[in-house]
């Protein structure tokens, strides 16, 4: 058997290394198909984790589950002022198609396709400047020296949109609160809402 020779040790060495190099195509392939749109650009670091809180086994409920942020929670419960009489209604914003009934009318007559809750508050004996009004996502107050209204709102609404008005000659309030769907809400009336 005679000795390999120049020629065919650089044709040996070309074959290895082109099977060296498939081998590292082949890997960067699969590292490649098994990425995942999290991939993409830099790497964040995890989310710290929160240590476990102690549950007190004899708790009724969990400190997380009783908000004190709330406003109604801080309505002292032995307050005597009258409540006033209110009116709530759900408001819908239409068109003149809507109104004359077009068959490609999308509105209906429920809550659903309502845009917004008017309050009207009738507090006879009330000045303006002593009405002070405090509105949540999910709750509202009036109070005035003779009047408390505490109400818990059906519906999500945007307190930074709405608008309040005040009545002198009726001595009323009226608030009106834009009503706010989550992303999961859908209903037919919300097809033309241009949000």
């Amino acid at each position: 058997m005679a000795g390999l020779g120049g020629f065919e040790l650089e044709a040996l060495s070309t074959m290895l290394q082109e099977s060296s190099e498939k081998q590292d195509e082949a890997e960067e392939q699969q590292r490649v198909a098994a990425m995942g749109p999290g991939d993409i650009g830099p790497k964040k670091p995890a989310a710290p984790v929160k240590p476990e809180k102690k549950v007190d086994p004899n708790a009724i409920w969990d400190e997380d589950e009783v908000d004190e942020a709330h406003i109604l929670n801080k309505v002292d419960k032995a307050d005597k002022r009258a409540r006033p009489k209110y009116d709530m209604r759900y408001r819908q914003k239409i068109n003149t198609d809507d109104a004359l009934g077009a068959p490609w009318s999308v509105q209906d007559n429920s809550s659903m396709s309502c845009r917004e809750i008017v309050i009207k508050v009738d507090m006879p004996g009330t000045k303006f400047s002593t009405v002070k009004l405090d509105v949540t996502r999910k709750e509202f107050l009036v109070q005035a020296p003779k009047y408390l209204l505490p109400l818990s709102l059906s519906e999500d609404v945007d307190p930074d949109k709405g608008s309040a008005k005040w009545d002198s000659d009726k001595e009323q309030l009226e608030v009106v609160l834009p009503i706010v769907r989550g992303d999961m809400f859908a209903h037919y009336s919300m097809l033309d809402d241009p949000k």
